[in-house]
């Protein structure tokens, strides 16, 4: 069996790999092949791309057929214990009645036009 080559410690070779690329990056940057703006948007890019994406946010209500769950993934029943009410929201046929003057009310909009 041919000899393993060291194992590698994986804080070591992350701390080498940045110091590498560093170097390269300001030696272009001495050369006049990068300016410092370039080499800050991808010493940039490389940080943004190395950090892990923050988890999506769901805001608003739940789509209709949605299925609640507990955090440990057991389903929830729905809570039946609250009676639904629906309103009675009907149009009028007629006017209302005015009571105290005996005759039919009409809607009026009160507005100023000049």
């Amino acid at each position: 069996m041919p000899p393993q080559p060291p194992r590698k410690d994986d804080p070591q070779e992350a701390d080498f790999t940045r110091k590498m690329v560093l170097g390269i990056l300001s030696t272009l940057e001495t050369k006049g092949l990068l300016s410092s703006g370039e080499v800050e948007s991808i010493i940039r890019a490389a940080r943004q791309a190395s950090a892990p994406a923050p988890a999506p946010r769901r805001a608003g209500p739940a789509a209709p057929g949605t299925r609640w769950a507990t955090p440990d993934g057991q389903p929830l029943g729905m809570d039946r214990s609250t009676p639904i009410a629906i309103p009675d929201v009907k149009r009028q046929s007629t006017p209302a009645l005015d009571p105290a003057a005996g005759k039919e009310t009409v809607p009026v909009i009160d507005m100023t036009m000049e």
